[in-house]
């Protein structure tokens, strides 16, 4: 399957939804006669989608960079790069360089929105965590609920364990356990099939966690049968069609915690898999870390049901959606300039190698 902007709207703009749907209620207590099903005014993003764009900029600079030198750092370093970008629209020191971010110039980008304090600590320490090198024992969600773009990114040519494997790295960038590395594997290869393929929510799970125990079994047996474990138990709870929900993913956990945030997301999506605010609802009332559960359920159920399946007014007062739209829009065009080539896409190179877009060079189309 050919790269579909549908797809790759629906998954950027899946998780924002998401994110500014569960945001207002985190830490809150639910309520079974109130649930939250619109925005309170206007769809607020957090951190999570923050540094979803983050990932996402720095794979196109990476990108762009590789096309017109021939050479760029690895694409975890590219993110790296990113989130120190990120970083310091979160600390006011302006004397922290911005390194190749054309987001991190947006105003409305340059606000706190509830930063976790792992991913601040990590990058304050200019140090790059890796797998094999982890930076702490953290395995919170922040980890997971920004990884997306890159199972969109790598395409045509990339196994799933390659995508995967960015993924797990992109993770342990900030976050070390083994717990907070192993669903990002998981879920980069899930938006990955379902971004490519036509195959099920379901199936997409499944594959990716096969893959998980063939290829990327790592780590020690009591992480990696409680992770199997929790997923299986998370689809096996979503085939309870009239079981309440909110039991549901108190039996999987809060979601602050990476491998409990998947598994609701993979609860959700799966149970409501041919209704993207049915998912959405369901993934962010529960009184546990609703933001995230929320943007990893708009991530996945986004990709599958496509940008035109998520209601109208979601869309209409979410935050920043033009940029998440436009960012989305890179992702799935590709890199229009090389060093061989007679196209000069003047805008394109504003944001991915001068990191200052400049509007007067966009070309209508």
């Amino acid at each position: 399957m050919n790269r579909d902007i549908n797809k790759f709207k629906g998954c950027l703009i899946g998780g924002a939804v998401g994110d500014a749907l569960g945001y207002p209620i985190e830490f809150a207590t639910p309520n079974k006669n109130n649930k939250v099903k619109r925005y309170a005014g206007k769809g607020i993003i957090s951190d999570d989608t923050q540094m979803t764009l983050f990932t996402a900029n720095g794979l196109l600079w990476g990108q762009t960079r590789f096309q017109l030198r021939g050479i760029a750092p690895d694409p975890t370093d590219c993110i790296y790069f990113a989130y120190q970008d990120w970083y310091k629209t979160q600390n006011k020191n302006k004397n922290i360089e911005t390194k190749m971010s054309w987001i991190a110039e947006l105003p409305d980008l340059n606000v706190e929105r509830a930063p976790g304090m792992t991913c601040l600590n990590a990058l304050s320490s200019n140090k790059k965590g890796t797998i094999n090198d982890p930076i702490n024992n953290s395995k919170g969600c922040g980890s997971v609920m920004r990884v997306a773009p890159i199972g969109l990114f790598f395409g045509k040519g990339y196994s799933l364990h390659e995508i995967g494997k960015y993924g797990a790295e992109t993770g342990a960038i900030t976050h070390g356990h083994p717990l907070g590395i192993i669903p990002c594997y998981v879920l980069t290869i899930i938006i990955n099939i379902l971004a490519y393929t036509n195959k099920t929510i379901e199936e997409a799970v499944n594959e990716a966690i096969d893959e998980y125990k063939i290829n990327f079994d790592i780590f020690s047996k009591d992480d990696r049968d409680y992770f199997i474990n929790l997923i299986r138990k998370a689809i096996e709870l979503s085939h309870k069609k009239f079981a309440d929900d909110e039991k549901n993913i108190k039996e999987l956990g809060e979601g602050w915690v990476a491998e409990e945030a998947l598994a609701i997301a993979i609860y959700s999506a799966i149970k409501y898999s041919n209704d993207f605010e049915k998912a959405i609802i369901c993934s962010v009332n529960h009184g546990g870390d609703s933001d995230s559960t929320g943007a990893i359920t708009g991530n996945i159920i986004g990709t599958y049901l496509g940008f035109d399946k998520i209601p109208k007014y979601y869309v209409d007062d979410l935050e920043l959606c033009d940029i998440i739209i436009e960012i989305a829009e890179d992702l799935c065009n590709e890199c229009p300039v090389d060093e061989y080539s007679e196209n000069d896409d003047e805008y394109w190179l504003s944001k991915y190698l001068y990191h200052n877009r400049d509007l007067s060079k966009k070309v209508s189309k």
